[in-house]
């Protein structure tokens, strides 16, 4: 059996005393070592109480905080003993205890900074069709804005080496936590792997709205483009920008060609398009040079920190 005695396992729970002891059960037969905490975020029924006979560290919110706050809540707790690992899961049944010992192996034999159950790499039974599409083109999206190819931008199954925490603040404190870690690891240069797990149908009702929780997901995977990679965030809207202005312009012109009449109208939309989409390009160049300076010295300051330190 592996030894995990570094490592604490997370568990945020709002109501879930129908699948919180089996979780805590599950945990128990395959990281016997492992601390775990669960975040009670305003329950209002047995949860506390089922996981603290469970053998749980229970910290209790006194209202519901949120999902990401949950967890804040929960990696900073203080129980006195060294933790070099953190790791995450739902509290209700869906995500598969057992696969924290591959995580945990992965971030401590492969030196991997955060690893991550993918749930579209193994079986994944138990998330409606409209979620499946959403969380496949979230992960497309931070693909191809980080240029690492990843499948699960929102997996609630992780562990990650605490000494990156830091590195990991301003993060959102609803169930937007988890693609916007995904977002600023990948952007910031973190080793981050996947590996297959078994997605399952929950116990109870879900708390994940498709419309509002969808457009935080998107407004989080942005906001982590524009602070990391501006050139990119700025490109998107300028570069459509151009390229309608240059289609307008196309339009007059052939218009111009048939009619011998010239419409003034499109001529100065076409113009202001081109000129907005060009300083919409241009304003991105800029802050990007802005964040590669803030980035080299940020890197220096770290080199006299370890220095002095």
């Amino acid at each position: 059996m592996e030894v995990m005695n570094d490592l604490r396992i997370v568990i945020p729970a709002m109501n879930e005393e129908s699948s919180i002891g089996s979780v805590l059960e599950r945990i128990k037969t395959s990281c016997p070592d492992a601390e775990k905490v669960v975040v009670d975020d305003g329950s209002t029924d047995k949860t506390a109480d089922i996981a603290r006979k469970s053998g749980a560290i229970v910290i209790r919110n006194p209202t519901n905080y949120g999902y990401g706050k949950a967890l804040k809540i929960g990696f900073a707790y203080d129980s006195g003993k060294r933790i070099n690992y953190l790791g995450f899961l739902d509290a209700d049944n869906t995500y598969p205890p057992e696969d924290i010992v591959k995580l945990y192996n992965l971030c401590k034999e492969k030196n991997v900074d955060i690893a991550v159950g993918s749930r579209f790499l193994g079986k994944n039974d138990g998330m409606p069709i409209i979620r499946k599409i959403g969380n496949r083109v979230f992960a497309n999206i931070v693909s191809v804005y980080t240029g690492k190819q990843i499948t699960d931008a929102g997996s609630g199954l992780r562990v990650f080496k605490s000494s990156i925490l830091p590195d990991l603040k301003n993060l959102p404190n609803q169930l937007n936590y988890t693609p916007g870690m995904t977002s600023k690891a990948l952007h910031t240069g973190m080793s981050y792997k996947e590996i297959p797990i078994d997605y399952h149908e929950r116990s109870g009702d879900s708390k994940l709205n498709a419309m509002s929780d969808g457009y935080r997901f998107l407004e989080v995977i942005m906001t982590s483009v524009r602070n990391h990679t501006p050139i990119s965030f700025f490109g998107t809207v300028g570069i459509p920008i151009i390229i309608v202005g240059i289609i307008l312009g196309a339009y007059g012109s052939i218009k111009f060609m048939q009619t011998q009449e010239f419409f003034i109208p499109t001529f100065i939309l076409t113009t202001l398009l081109i000129i907005t989409g060009i300083l919409i390009v241009i304003f991105g160049f800029f802050a990007d040079m802005i964040v590669d300076l803030r980035r080299v010295i940020e890197r220096m300051e770290k080199k006299i920190e370890n220095k002095n330190g």
